[in-house]
């Protein structure tokens, strides 16, 4: 007999959704459990967690891992325009987030076909960052952002809670 997330035609029992199939002996009942819900994707006001991919001069490509505490495989592809990075100037995107970097953004928009990004506020912006001399962690100590490898200095737009260790995915 057909269960739930089943159907039957002529005696024949299918699926109606994508799942695995339980089969209850006992009471001769085949049923399907959905394996996922619908596809997570992010939305204008979706909060996302990403990795920079590629900085420019007045943009950078993420690389979006996390939609709203949901970790996305594969990754969505969002971009951050310097306009939207900061509340204040910035000249270039470089002092904003480099490759590698792990930032917490916001979606503004979703009409074209890639997602635009904003780190616009206390918390958002770049929660673990590395050296792009050498890979090496970036640890704030003071208001200076320092490789714990060559100690090399550098500059970003960090989130609030940056360098918290809190939802920075692995």
């Amino acid at each position: 007999m057909p269960g739930r997330g089943t159907v039957e035609v002529e005696g024949t029992v299918y699926s109606s959704q994508t799942g695995v199939a339980a089969v209850d002996s006992n009471r001769h009942i085949v049923s399907v459990k959905t394996s996922a819900g619908p596809p997570i994707v992010p939305e204008e006001g979706s909060t996302i967690i990403g990795v920079v991919e590629k900085v420019q001069e007045k943009m950078a490509i993420i690389n979006i891992i996390v939609v709203d505490g949901h970790k996305l495989q594969p990754p969505f592809t969002g971009m951050l325009h310097i306009s939207n990075s900061s509340p204040r100037f910035e000249r270039f995107m470089g002092d904003v987030c480099k490759p590698n970097d792990i930032i917490r953004g916001k979606v503004i928009d979703v009409s074209q076909r890639i997602p635009k990004l904003t780190t616009v506020g206390r918390d958002m912006g770049v929660i673990k960052a590395y050296c792009s001399r050498c890979g090496g962690e970036l640890v704030l100590s003071g208001r200076i952002l320092r490789c714990t490898l060559c100690l090399n200095v550098e500059r970003r737009r960090l989130a609030e809670d940056f360098g918290a260790g809190g939802n920075v995915p692995s």
